[in-house]
């Protein structure tokens, strides 16, 4: 496995970097997907939990899924009692020094995110209009957008990110938006945006992705193909196209995959890999969904 599928959210305790979570994570997306600038994990996590004198290393978002947890803040000279249930969301920003005790009635299930801020800041300079990405904390959270954009990022993990990188920072980032919005320490405010992307920029971005539909590509990577950042790219792409970077691309491999489809020599799991799909089951459950046949089927019917 490589280097970057090992990595682990960090925490700093007694000024040593070390795993937020001793226990290993059932699930990360360090080991099944390439998203920059978010890493998002899921634990058993124990029945009690303590913490003492640490110092957050990134932003983080836990989201706490089963049965109610009693947990006890230290921080900022301030103590914060809590008693979260399911769907209850707690923000630690980056820099906060804490101890914390935590108490359910077994090991149960939890979520963690974490946000990479400088990449963040990177992406969405924007959106952000040159602000820090800077939260505060939220030790008792109730914020439905927040846990419905967590969720569709859980979903697409447990599925093994078979979507692709893009449609993973792109929720990423949205949610990135929302929290600085709404819960840093200086939310900016949006404005509108007008129009699309100028035909220039957008036949440059059409002419990337055509050129490199084989491969998982990057929200990034097509923003700088147009020389924006990320978010604002994305809004301006789905004004001009109609559709979102995600859509239109998942478009474009199912017309690359009718295509290939025509030459009998060349098998269903080629097919997947030129056209840019995760695998051949990638393929046909996504050929179903929005053809209505396999592949299999539609090559029979040519």
């Amino acid at each position: 496995m490589s280097e970057h599928a090992t990595r682990r959210i960090q925490t700093v305790r007694h000024g040593h970097l070390q795993p937020l979570i001793p226990r290993p994570p059932l699930l990360s997306s360090a080991a099944t997907a390439d998203w920059q600038g978010i890493t998002l994990e899921k634990h058993l996590a124990e029945a009690e939990y303590v913490a003492t004198d640490f110092d957050v290393y990134s932003d983080l978002v836990h989201i706490f899924t089963g049965v109610p947890v009693r947990h006890e803040w230290c921080a900022e000279g301030r103590t914060h009692r809590v008693h979260s249930i399911a769907g209850n969301i707690l923000i630690e920003p980056k820099g906060l020094h804490a101890s914390v005790r935590v108490c359910r009635s077994h090991p149960d299930i939890q979520w963690i995110l974490e946000f990479d801020a400088t990449l963040v800041e990177q992406r969405l300079q924007e959106a952000l209009h040159g602000k820090r990405f800077a939260l505060t904390p939220q030790f008792d959270l109730q914020d439905p957008q927040i846990l419905r954009l967590v969720q569709a990022l859980q979903v697409d993990l447990e599925a093994g990110c078979s979507t692709g990188s893009l449609f993973g920072e792109m929720l990423g980032d949205a949610l990135a938006v929302y929290l600085a919005q709404r819960y840093a320490a200086h939310a900016p405010q949006s404005e509108p945006l007008v129009g699309g992307l100028p035909r220039r920029r957008l036949n440059r971005v059409l002419d990337y992705i055509h050129a490199n539909l084989d491969r998982d590509l990057h929200l990034s990577e097509l923003a700088d193909a147009a020389g924006l950042s990320a978010s604002h790219f994305a809004k301006l792409f789905k004004r001009s196209t109609g559709s979102s970077p995600h859509q239109y691309i998942l478009q474009r491999r199912l017309e690359r995959a009718k295509e290939l489809l025509r030459n009998p020599q060349m098998s269903l799991s080629e097919v997947s890999q030129h056209a840019g799909f995760a695998d051949q089951s990638h393929l046909t459950n996504v050929f179903r969904r929005f053809v209505g046949v396999t592949p299999a089927t539609f090559r029979r019917l040519l």
